[in-house]
Protein backbone atom coordinates (compact mmCIF):
# COMPACT_ATOMS: atom_id res chain seq x y z
CA UNK A 1 0.00 0.00 0.00
CA UNK A 2 1.38 3.43 -0.92
CA UNK A 3 2.23 6.23 1.52
CA UNK A 4 -0.22 9.05 2.26
CA UNK A 5 1.85 11.33 0.02
CA UNK A 6 1.38 8.91 -2.89
CA UNK A 7 -2.38 8.51 -2.36
CA UNK A 8 -3.35 12.10 -1.47
CA UNK A 9 -3.07 15.08 -3.81
CA UNK A 10 -0.77 17.77 -2.45
CA UNK A 11 -3.65 20.20 -1.89
CA UNK A 12 -5.52 17.84 0.49
CA UNK A 13 -4.03 18.23 3.98
CA UNK A 14 -4.17 15.41 6.55
CA UNK A 15 -3.78 15.57 10.33
CA UNK A 16 -3.98 12.32 12.33
CA UNK A 17 -6.02 12.70 15.52
CA UNK A 18 -5.97 9.06 16.62
CA UNK A 19 -3.07 6.96 15.42
CA UNK A 20 -3.41 3.17 15.26
CA UNK A 21 -0.95 0.35 14.88
CA UNK A 22 0.70 0.24 11.47
CA UNK A 23 -0.27 -3.44 11.06
CA UNK A 24 -3.99 -2.54 11.00
CA UNK A 25 -5.66 -3.09 7.64
CA UNK A 26 -5.44 -0.22 5.16
CA UNK A 27 -8.23 -0.47 2.57
CA UNK A 28 -7.54 -0.94 -1.12
CA UNK A 29 -9.71 -0.43 -4.17
CA UNK A 30 -12.70 -2.80 -4.07
CA UNK A 31 -12.73 -3.21 -0.27
CA UNK A 32 -15.92 -2.47 1.63
CA UNK A 33 -15.51 0.25 4.27
CA UNK A 34 -17.59 1.86 7.00
CA UNK A 35 -16.93 5.42 8.15
CA UNK A 36 -18.19 8.16 10.44
CA UNK A 37 -17.61 11.73 9.36
CA UNK A 38 -18.10 15.30 10.48
CA UNK A 39 -17.92 18.13 7.92
CA UNK A 40 -17.31 21.72 9.01
CA UNK A 41 -16.53 25.12 7.53
CA UNK A 42 -14.59 27.69 9.55
CA UNK A 43 -15.56 25.82 12.72
CA UNK A 44 -19.26 25.68 11.90
CA UNK A 45 -20.85 22.21 11.61
CA UNK A 46 -22.13 21.38 8.15
CA UNK A 47 -23.00 17.69 8.36
CA UNK A 48 -22.25 14.55 10.45
CA UNK A 49 -23.01 10.84 10.47
CA UNK A 50 -22.20 10.37 14.16
CA UNK A 51 -25.85 10.39 15.21
CA UNK A 52 -26.64 7.28 13.19
CA UNK A 53 -25.08 4.11 11.81
CA UNK A 54 -21.76 4.27 9.93
CA UNK A 55 -21.77 5.04 6.21
CA UNK A 56 -20.88 2.01 4.04
CA UNK A 57 -19.42 2.04 0.53
CA UNK A 58 -17.01 0.21 -1.77
CA UNK A 59 -13.71 2.05 -1.99
CA UNK A 60 -12.47 3.40 -5.31
CA UNK A 61 -15.56 2.56 -7.34
CA UNK A 62 -16.94 6.12 -7.64
CA UNK A 63 -19.95 5.43 -5.44
CA UNK A 64 -19.13 8.42 -3.17
CA UNK A 65 -17.51 11.82 -3.68
CA UNK A 66 -13.93 11.80 -4.95
CA UNK A 67 -12.61 13.23 -1.66
CA UNK A 68 -13.86 10.24 0.35
CA UNK A 69 -12.31 7.69 -2.01
CA UNK A 70 -9.00 9.52 -1.78
CA UNK A 71 -8.81 10.23 1.95
CA UNK A 72 -10.16 6.86 3.21
CA UNK A 73 -7.50 5.07 1.11
CA UNK A 74 -4.83 6.70 3.35
CA UNK A 75 -6.36 5.50 6.64
CA UNK A 76 -6.17 2.35 8.73
CA UNK A 77 -8.99 0.64 10.59
CA UNK A 78 -9.74 2.54 13.81
CA UNK A 79 -7.85 5.67 12.75
CA UNK A 80 -9.36 9.15 13.17
CA UNK A 81 -7.98 11.95 11.01
CA UNK A 82 -8.79 15.50 9.95
CA UNK A 83 -8.62 16.48 6.29
CA UNK A 84 -8.76 19.90 4.67
CA UNK A 85 -10.34 19.34 1.24
CA UNK A 86 -10.52 21.86 -1.64
CA UNK A 87 -13.86 22.28 -3.38
CA UNK A 88 -12.67 20.54 -6.58
CA UNK A 89 -12.76 17.13 -4.81
CA UNK A 90 -16.25 17.58 -3.33
CA UNK A 91 -18.23 16.17 -6.23
CA UNK A 92 -19.72 12.82 -7.19
CA UNK A 93 -21.68 10.24 -5.26
CA UNK A 94 -25.11 10.45 -3.57
CA UNK A 95 -26.62 13.91 -3.31
CA UNK A 96 -27.46 13.45 0.38
CA UNK A 97 -23.77 13.83 1.26
CA UNK A 98 -23.34 16.89 -1.00
CA UNK A 99 -26.47 18.89 -0.16
CA UNK A 100 -25.06 20.71 2.87
CA UNK A 101 -21.65 21.49 1.35
CA UNK A 102 -20.84 25.04 0.13
CA UNK A 103 -20.73 25.71 -3.58
CA UNK A 104 -18.66 28.88 -3.47
CA UNK A 105 -15.20 27.24 -3.76
CA UNK A 106 -14.38 27.17 -0.04
CA UNK A 107 -12.34 24.37 1.58
CA UNK A 108 -14.23 21.93 3.81
CA UNK A 109 -12.72 20.27 6.83
CA UNK A 110 -13.63 16.58 7.32
CA UNK A 111 -13.01 14.69 10.54
CA UNK A 112 -13.17 11.04 9.51
CA UNK A 113 -13.11 7.75 11.44
CA UNK A 114 -12.53 4.48 9.59
CA UNK A 115 -14.80 2.15 11.55
CA UNK A 116 -14.56 -1.08 9.55
CA UNK A 117 -12.74 -2.58 6.58
CA UNK A 118 -13.89 -5.75 4.85
CA UNK A 119 -11.02 -6.90 2.65
CA UNK A 120 -12.17 -8.26 -0.72
CA UNK A 121 -9.93 -10.53 -2.82
CA UNK A 122 -10.44 -12.67 -5.91
CA UNK A 123 -8.55 -15.78 -4.75
CA UNK A 124 -7.77 -17.32 -8.13
CA UNK A 125 -8.20 -14.25 -10.34
CA UNK A 126 -11.13 -15.74 -12.27
CA UNK A 127 -14.08 -14.81 -10.06
CA UNK A 128 -14.65 -18.42 -8.96
CA UNK A 129 -13.91 -17.74 -5.27
CA UNK A 130 -14.21 -14.31 -3.65
CA UNK A 131 -12.69 -13.83 -0.20
CA UNK A 132 -14.21 -11.40 2.33
CA UNK A 133 -12.14 -10.75 5.49
CA UNK A 134 -14.32 -9.41 8.32
CA UNK A 135 -11.81 -9.52 11.18
CA UNK A 136 -8.02 -9.44 10.87
CA UNK A 137 -7.53 -11.13 14.25
CA UNK A 138 -4.35 -10.59 16.22
CA UNK A 139 -2.30 -7.61 15.11
CA UNK A 140 0.95 -9.48 15.59
CA UNK A 141 1.83 -13.11 15.18
CA UNK A 142 2.52 -15.65 12.49
CA UNK A 143 0.41 -16.83 9.58
CA UNK A 144 -0.02 -20.50 8.64
CA UNK A 145 2.35 -22.02 6.09
CA UNK A 146 2.44 -25.20 4.04
CA UNK A 147 2.55 -28.29 6.24
CA UNK A 148 1.08 -26.64 9.35
CA UNK A 149 -1.77 -28.15 11.33
CA UNK A 150 -4.50 -25.74 12.42
CA UNK A 151 -7.70 -25.57 14.41
CA UNK A 152 -10.49 -23.69 12.64
CA UNK A 153 -14.21 -23.03 12.77
CA UNK A 154 -15.83 -24.12 9.49
CA UNK A 155 -19.38 -23.50 8.30
CA UNK A 156 -20.80 -24.24 4.84
CA UNK A 157 -24.10 -22.61 3.89
CA UNK A 158 -26.19 -21.53 0.93
CA UNK A 159 -26.79 -17.84 0.25
CA UNK A 160 -30.33 -18.39 1.50
CA UNK A 161 -28.87 -19.05 4.95
CA UNK A 162 -29.39 -22.83 4.99
CA UNK A 163 -26.43 -24.46 6.77
CA UNK A 164 -25.13 -27.58 5.02
CA UNK A 165 -22.15 -28.40 7.25
CA UNK A 166 -20.79 -26.96 10.50
CA UNK A 167 -17.57 -28.07 12.22
CA UNK A 168 -16.51 -25.87 15.11
CA UNK A 169 -12.94 -26.47 16.31
CA UNK A 170 -12.01 -28.88 13.52
CA UNK A 171 -8.40 -29.82 12.75
CA UNK A 172 -7.22 -28.66 9.35
CA UNK A 173 -3.92 -29.51 7.64
CA UNK A 174 -2.19 -27.23 5.17
CA UNK A 175 -1.45 -30.14 2.84
CA UNK A 176 -3.24 -31.87 -0.04
CA UNK A 177 -6.82 -30.61 0.07
CA UNK A 178 -8.23 -34.13 -0.16
CA UNK A 179 -6.88 -34.90 3.32
CA UNK A 180 -9.24 -32.51 5.13
CA UNK A 181 -12.57 -33.96 4.02
CA UNK A 182 -14.32 -30.61 3.57
CA UNK A 183 -15.69 -28.76 0.57
CA UNK A 184 -13.36 -26.26 -1.17
CA UNK A 185 -10.35 -27.20 0.96
CA UNK A 186 -7.96 -25.86 -1.69
CA UNK A 187 -9.60 -22.43 -1.55
CA UNK A 188 -9.60 -22.47 2.25
CA UNK A 189 -5.86 -23.19 2.28
CA UNK A 190 -5.12 -20.34 -0.11
CA UNK A 191 -7.25 -17.92 1.91
CA UNK A 192 -5.98 -18.92 5.33
CA UNK A 193 -2.31 -18.42 4.34
CA UNK A 194 -2.79 -14.70 5.11
CA UNK A 195 -4.75 -15.19 8.36
CA UNK A 196 -3.50 -14.55 11.88
CA UNK A 197 -5.03 -16.00 15.05
CA UNK A 198 -8.75 -15.20 15.36
CA UNK A 199 -8.94 -13.88 11.79
CA UNK A 200 -12.41 -14.45 10.37
CA UNK A 201 -13.57 -14.47 6.76
CA UNK A 202 -16.11 -15.75 4.26
CA UNK A 203 -15.46 -17.38 0.91
CA UNK A 204 -18.13 -16.94 -1.76
CA UNK A 205 -17.67 -19.98 -4.03
CA UNK A 206 -19.32 -20.22 -7.44
CA UNK A 207 -21.18 -23.44 -8.18
CA UNK A 208 -18.98 -24.04 -11.25
CA UNK A 209 -15.87 -24.05 -9.05
CA UNK A 210 -17.47 -26.46 -6.58
CA UNK A 211 -18.40 -28.92 -9.33
CA UNK A 212 -14.83 -28.73 -10.65
CA UNK A 213 -13.31 -29.41 -7.23
CA UNK A 214 -15.80 -32.14 -6.25
CA UNK A 215 -19.06 -31.84 -4.35
CA UNK A 216 -17.81 -33.31 -1.04
CA UNK A 217 -20.96 -35.40 -0.71
CA UNK A 218 -23.35 -32.47 -1.28
CA UNK A 219 -25.54 -31.80 -4.30
CA UNK A 220 -24.54 -28.20 -4.99
CA UNK A 221 -26.36 -26.33 -7.76
CA UNK A 222 -25.87 -22.76 -6.51
CA UNK A 223 -23.16 -20.55 -5.01
CA UNK A 224 -22.20 -21.29 -1.41
CA UNK A 225 -20.67 -19.39 1.52
CA UNK A 226 -17.86 -20.85 3.60
CA UNK A 227 -17.20 -19.10 6.91
CA UNK A 228 -13.78 -19.79 8.42
CA UNK A 229 -12.06 -18.60 11.57
CA UNK A 230 -8.48 -19.44 12.53
CA UNK A 231 -8.47 -20.54 16.17
CA UNK A 232 -5.02 -22.02 16.58
CA UNK A 233 -1.78 -22.87 14.80
CA UNK A 234 -0.43 -26.02 16.39
CA UNK A 235 3.29 -25.98 17.15
CA UNK A 236 5.46 -29.08 16.84
CA UNK A 237 8.73 -29.74 18.63
CA UNK A 238 11.03 -32.74 18.93
CA UNK A 239 11.68 -32.70 22.69
CA UNK A 240 14.05 -35.66 22.46
CA UNK A 241 16.21 -33.90 19.89
CA UNK A 242 16.28 -30.79 22.10
CA UNK A 243 17.60 -33.03 24.89
CA UNK A 244 20.40 -34.22 22.52
CA UNK A 245 18.70 -37.58 21.89
CA UNK A 246 17.90 -39.14 18.53
CA UNK A 247 15.10 -37.68 16.43
CA UNK A 248 11.49 -38.82 16.80
CA UNK A 249 11.58 -40.32 20.30
CA UNK A 250 9.43 -37.68 22.04
CA UNK A 251 7.30 -35.43 19.80
CA UNK A 252 5.29 -32.54 21.24
CA UNK A 253 2.28 -30.96 19.53
CA UNK A 254 1.21 -27.76 21.32
CA UNK A 255 -2.56 -27.55 20.87
CA UNK A 256 -2.67 -24.49 23.12
CA UNK A 257 0.70 -22.86 22.45
CA UNK A 258 2.00 -19.85 24.33
CA UNK A 259 3.84 -17.03 22.56
CA UNK A 260 6.94 -16.87 24.71
CA UNK A 261 10.41 -18.41 24.63
CA UNK A 262 10.91 -19.13 28.34
CA UNK A 263 10.75 -22.80 29.35
CA UNK A 264 12.18 -24.69 32.37
CA UNK A 265 15.13 -26.49 30.73
CA UNK A 266 16.98 -29.29 32.53
CA UNK A 267 19.05 -27.18 34.93
CA UNK A 268 16.94 -27.67 38.03
CA UNK A 269 13.88 -25.43 37.64
CA UNK A 270 10.83 -26.23 39.75
CA UNK A 271 7.64 -26.85 37.80
CA UNK A 272 4.03 -27.92 38.21
CA UNK A 273 2.59 -29.99 35.37
CA UNK A 274 -0.88 -31.49 35.02
CA UNK A 275 -1.27 -34.90 33.39
CA UNK A 276 -4.65 -34.75 31.68
CA UNK A 277 -4.63 -38.10 29.89
CA UNK A 278 -2.43 -40.87 28.51
CA UNK A 279 -3.69 -43.06 25.68
CA UNK A 280 -2.43 -46.25 24.08
CA UNK A 281 -4.45 -46.40 20.85
CA UNK A 282 -7.97 -45.75 22.21
CA UNK A 283 -7.29 -47.15 25.70
CA UNK A 284 -7.06 -44.53 28.46
CA UNK A 285 -4.25 -45.34 30.90
CA UNK A 286 -4.95 -42.51 33.38
CA UNK A 287 -8.07 -42.79 35.51
CA UNK A 288 -8.08 -39.16 36.66
CA UNK A 289 -6.08 -35.99 36.12
CA UNK A 290 -2.90 -35.78 38.16
CA UNK A 291 -0.96 -32.64 39.12
CA UNK A 292 2.75 -33.26 39.62
CA UNK A 293 5.28 -30.91 41.21
CA UNK A 294 8.88 -31.69 40.37
CA UNK A 295 12.29 -30.28 39.60
CA UNK A 296 13.06 -30.77 35.92
CA UNK A 297 16.24 -32.77 35.40
CA UNK A 298 16.15 -34.41 38.83
CA UNK A 299 14.77 -37.66 37.44
CA UNK A 300 11.49 -37.84 39.35
CA UNK A 301 9.58 -38.03 36.07
CA UNK A 302 10.10 -40.68 33.42
CA UNK A 303 12.62 -39.77 30.72
CA UNK A 304 9.90 -38.87 28.19
CA UNK A 305 8.17 -36.39 30.51
CA UNK A 306 11.48 -34.95 31.75
CA UNK A 307 12.31 -34.03 28.15
CA UNK A 308 8.79 -32.72 27.53
CA UNK A 309 8.53 -30.54 30.64
CA UNK A 310 11.95 -29.04 29.93
CA UNK A 311 10.56 -27.70 26.61
CA UNK A 312 7.06 -26.49 27.64
CA UNK A 313 5.91 -22.89 28.13
CA UNK A 314 3.78 -21.70 31.03
CA UNK A 315 0.09 -22.27 30.23
CA UNK A 316 0.86 -24.53 27.27
CA UNK A 317 -1.28 -27.61 26.63
CA UNK A 318 0.32 -30.28 24.45
CA UNK A 319 -0.15 -33.75 23.05
CA UNK A 320 3.09 -35.70 23.50
CA UNK A 321 3.75 -38.84 21.44
CA UNK A 322 6.23 -41.31 22.93
CA UNK A 323 7.23 -44.06 20.51
CA UNK A 324 9.82 -45.86 22.67
CA UNK A 325 8.06 -47.28 25.74
CA UNK A 326 11.37 -47.76 27.58
CA UNK A 327 11.29 -43.97 28.10
CA UNK A 328 8.30 -44.38 30.45
CA UNK A 329 10.13 -46.12 33.30
CA UNK A 330 11.38 -45.46 35.87
CA UNK A 331 9.69 -42.30 37.13
CA UNK A 332 6.25 -40.71 37.24
CA UNK A 333 3.57 -41.31 36.15
CA UNK A 334 3.10 -44.94 37.11
CA UNK A 335 1.25 -46.19 34.04
CA UNK A 336 -0.22 -49.68 33.77
CA UNK A 337 0.91 -50.39 30.22
CA UNK A 338 -0.48 -53.72 28.94
CA UNK A 339 2.14 -56.43 28.54
CA UNK A 340 3.38 -56.71 24.98
CA UNK A 341 2.21 -53.20 24.02
CA UNK A 342 4.36 -51.58 21.36
CA UNK A 343 3.09 -48.00 21.57
CA UNK A 344 3.04 -45.21 20.82
CA UNK A 345 1.54 -43.61 23.92
CA UNK A 346 0.07 -40.11 23.62
CA UNK A 347 0.07 -37.90 26.72
CA UNK A 348 -1.96 -34.74 27.14
CA UNK A 349 -0.12 -32.32 29.43
CA UNK A 350 -0.61 -28.81 30.75
CA UNK A 351 2.32 -26.79 32.10
CA UNK A 352 0.65 -25.04 35.03
CA UNK A 353 3.61 -23.10 36.40
CA UNK A 354 7.37 -23.11 36.80
CA UNK A 355 10.11 -21.13 38.52
CA UNK A 356 12.70 -18.81 37.03
CA UNK A 357 15.18 -20.73 34.88
CA UNK A 358 18.69 -19.40 34.44
CA UNK A 359 19.94 -18.14 31.08
CA UNK A 360 20.39 -20.86 28.47
CA UNK A 361 24.05 -19.91 27.98
CA UNK A 362 24.72 -20.10 31.75
CA UNK A 363 26.10 -17.42 34.11
CA UNK A 364 28.15 -14.59 32.64
CA UNK A 365 30.95 -14.96 35.21
CA UNK A 366 33.46 -17.66 34.27
CA UNK A 367 33.84 -19.06 37.79
CA UNK A 368 30.08 -19.49 38.16
CA UNK A 369 29.89 -21.01 34.68
CA UNK A 370 32.55 -23.60 35.48
CA UNK A 371 30.88 -24.44 38.79
CA UNK A 372 27.55 -24.95 36.99
CA UNK A 373 29.25 -27.22 34.43
CA UNK A 374 30.77 -29.29 37.25
CA UNK A 375 27.35 -29.66 38.92
CA UNK A 376 25.74 -30.64 35.62
CA UNK A 377 28.42 -33.27 34.99
CA UNK A 378 28.00 -34.64 38.53
CA UNK A 379 24.24 -34.94 37.96
CA UNK A 380 24.92 -36.79 34.73
CA UNK A 381 27.13 -39.27 36.56
CA UNK A 382 24.42 -39.74 39.18
CA UNK A 383 21.89 -40.56 36.44
CA UNK A 384 24.38 -42.94 34.78
CA UNK A 385 24.89 -44.92 38.00
CA UNK A 386 21.11 -45.30 38.32
CA UNK A 387 20.82 -46.58 34.75
CA UNK A 388 19.11 -43.39 33.49
CA UNK A 389 21.35 -43.22 30.44
CA UNK A 390 19.11 -40.84 28.47
CA UNK A 391 19.15 -38.26 31.27
CA UNK A 392 22.90 -38.76 31.70
CA UNK A 393 23.35 -38.22 27.96
CA UNK A 394 21.51 -34.89 28.18
CA UNK A 395 23.57 -33.69 31.16
CA UNK A 396 26.93 -34.53 29.58
CA UNK A 397 25.85 -32.84 26.32
CA UNK A 398 24.81 -29.80 28.35
CA UNK A 399 28.33 -29.51 29.80
CA UNK A 400 29.77 -29.22 26.28
CA UNK A 401 27.08 -26.70 25.33
CA UNK A 402 27.89 -24.55 28.37
CA UNK A 403 31.62 -24.40 27.61
CA UNK A 404 32.19 -23.14 24.06
CA UNK A 405 35.66 -21.97 23.10
CA UNK A 406 34.35 -18.73 21.60
CA UNK A 407 31.24 -16.65 22.18
CA UNK A 408 29.88 -13.38 20.82
CA UNK A 409 29.23 -11.00 23.75
CA UNK A 410 25.99 -9.02 23.80
CA UNK A 411 26.31 -6.05 21.47
CA UNK A 412 29.60 -7.26 19.95
CA UNK A 413 30.17 -8.00 16.28
CA UNK A 414 32.97 -10.57 16.66
CA UNK A 415 33.52 -13.70 18.72
CA UNK A 416 35.90 -13.63 21.65
CA UNK A 417 37.48 -16.38 23.76
CA UNK A 418 35.30 -17.35 26.71
CA UNK A 419 38.16 -18.43 28.95
CA UNK A 420 41.39 -16.46 28.83
CA UNK A 421 42.96 -17.53 32.14
CA UNK A 422 45.08 -20.68 31.77
CA UNK A 423 43.55 -22.41 34.82
CA UNK A 424 39.98 -21.72 33.65
CA UNK A 425 40.78 -22.84 30.13
CA UNK A 426 42.34 -26.09 31.41
CA UNK A 427 39.36 -26.79 33.71
CA UNK A 428 36.88 -26.23 30.85
CA UNK A 429 38.78 -28.53 28.47
CA UNK A 430 39.00 -31.27 31.11
CA UNK A 431 35.26 -31.05 31.76
CA UNK A 432 34.46 -31.31 28.04
CA UNK A 433 37.02 -34.11 27.60
CA UNK A 434 35.53 -36.27 30.38
CA UNK A 435 31.95 -35.46 29.27
CA UNK A 436 32.69 -36.73 25.74
CA UNK A 437 34.10 -39.94 27.19
CA UNK A 438 30.97 -40.32 29.31
CA UNK A 439 28.77 -39.60 26.28
CA UNK A 440 30.52 -42.44 24.48
CA UNK A 441 29.76 -44.70 27.47
CA UNK A 442 26.08 -43.65 27.36
CA UNK A 443 25.95 -44.33 23.63
CA UNK A 444 27.38 -47.83 24.17
CA UNK A 445 24.71 -48.55 26.80
CA UNK A 446 21.99 -47.28 24.44
CA UNK A 447 23.35 -49.29 21.48
CA UNK A 448 24.11 -46.08 19.58
CA UNK A 449 27.27 -47.50 18.10
CA UNK A 450 28.12 -44.82 15.56
CA UNK A 451 27.55 -42.11 18.17
CA UNK A 452 29.86 -43.92 20.62
CA UNK A 453 32.64 -44.02 18.02
CA UNK A 454 32.05 -40.36 17.13
CA UNK A 455 32.30 -39.11 20.73
CA UNK A 456 35.46 -41.19 21.27
CA UNK A 457 36.90 -39.80 18.03
CA UNK A 458 36.56 -36.25 19.36
CA UNK A 459 38.70 -37.18 22.37
CA UNK A 460 41.27 -39.07 20.29
CA UNK A 461 41.85 -36.06 18.04
CA UNK A 462 43.34 -34.25 21.03
CA UNK A 463 44.66 -37.28 22.94
CA UNK A 464 45.44 -40.20 20.55
CA UNK A 465 46.68 -42.43 23.39
CA UNK A 466 43.67 -42.07 25.68
CA UNK A 467 42.90 -45.64 26.82
CA UNK A 468 39.20 -45.01 27.65
CA UNK A 469 38.61 -43.30 24.32
CA UNK A 470 40.29 -46.12 22.39
CA UNK A 471 38.27 -48.73 24.29
CA UNK A 472 34.92 -46.96 23.69
CA UNK A 473 35.84 -46.35 20.07
CA UNK A 474 36.45 -50.07 19.76
CA UNK A 475 33.11 -50.85 21.40
CA UNK A 476 31.29 -48.51 19.03
CA UNK A 477 33.10 -49.92 15.99
CA UNK A 478 32.29 -53.49 17.04
CA UNK A 479 28.60 -52.59 17.40
CA UNK A 480 28.72 -51.03 13.91
CA UNK A 481 30.37 -54.22 12.55
CA UNK A 482 33.57 -52.34 11.70
CA UNK A 483 35.75 -55.22 12.89
CA UNK A 484 38.98 -53.98 11.37
CA UNK A 485 38.85 -50.64 13.23
CA UNK A 486 37.71 -52.31 16.48
CA UNK A 487 40.62 -54.77 16.35
CA UNK A 488 43.07 -51.96 15.57
CA UNK A 489 41.85 -50.00 18.63
CA UNK A 490 42.22 -53.02 20.91
CA UNK A 491 45.74 -53.74 19.66
CA UNK A 492 46.75 -50.13 20.23
CA UNK A 493 45.49 -50.35 23.84
CA UNK A 494 47.50 -53.53 24.37
CA UNK A 495 50.62 -51.83 22.97
CA UNK A 496 50.17 -49.01 25.48
CA UNK A 497 49.05 -51.28 28.35
CA UNK A 498 49.97 -54.93 27.69
CA UNK A 499 48.23 -56.01 30.92
CA UNK A 500 44.86 -54.46 30.03
CA UNK A 501 42.51 -57.45 30.42
CA UNK A 502 39.38 -55.64 29.18
CA UNK A 503 41.06 -54.80 25.87
CA UNK A 504 42.22 -58.42 25.49
CA UNK A 505 38.71 -59.74 26.12
CA UNK A 506 37.21 -57.21 23.70
CA UNK A 507 39.73 -58.18 21.02
CA UNK A 508 38.73 -61.84 21.35
CA UNK A 509 35.07 -60.81 21.15
CA UNK A 510 35.78 -58.83 17.98
CA UNK A 511 37.48 -61.82 16.33
CA UNK A 512 34.76 -64.22 17.44
CA UNK A 513 31.93 -61.92 16.24
CA UNK A 514 33.65 -61.43 12.88
CA UNK A 515 33.97 -65.22 12.42
CA UNK A 516 30.33 -65.78 13.30
CA UNK A 517 29.20 -63.08 10.89
CA UNK A 518 31.40 -64.44 8.08
CA UNK A 519 29.95 -67.89 8.65
CA UNK A 520 26.37 -66.59 8.63
CA UNK A 521 27.02 -64.67 5.41
CA UNK A 522 28.56 -67.69 3.70
CA UNK A 523 25.56 -69.79 4.66
CA UNK A 524 23.13 -67.11 3.48
CA UNK A 525 24.81 -66.25 0.21
CA UNK A 526 25.87 -69.84 -0.42
CA UNK A 527 22.25 -70.96 -0.12
CA UNK A 528 21.13 -68.09 -2.36
CA UNK A 529 23.74 -68.99 -4.97
CA UNK A 530 22.70 -72.62 -4.80
CA UNK A 531 19.06 -71.73 -5.44
CA UNK A 532 20.04 -69.61 -8.44
CA UNK A 533 22.13 -72.44 -9.95
CA UNK A 534 19.25 -74.89 -9.54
Amino acid sequence: MGSDEDLLPADIKKEILKKVNFVRRQPKKGDEVEIHYTASLDGALLDTSCNGPPISFTLGMGSVMEAWDRIVATMRKGEIARFTVPEMYLSGGPSQYLAKLPDDGQEVRYEMELVQVVGIRDLFGDGSVIERIHDDGEEYGISPKAGDELQINYELSLKSGKILDSRPGMDFRMVSHAANGVLCSKAIQKSIETFKLNSCGTLVCRSEYIRKEGDGGFEITEDVLIKIQLLQIYEFEDCGKKAFWEEGLVLKKAIQPQRCRLCPGFDGTWCKVKLLSAKLAEEELVQEEEEIETTVGKGELCDALEATCAAMRKGEVSLVTVKDLTLLTPGKPDLKVPEGASGPIVFKLEMVDFGSPGPEEGPSENLLLLNLAKDVKAKGSEHFKLGRFRLAQERYSRVIQLLPKYRKPLGATTNTEVFTEWVEKKTAEELKHSSRLNLAACAVKLNLHYAAARYADEVLKEDPKNIKALYRHAQGSLGANDFEVAAKDCKKILELEPSNKEAGLLLRKVKQTEKEQDKAQREQFGASLGRKLI
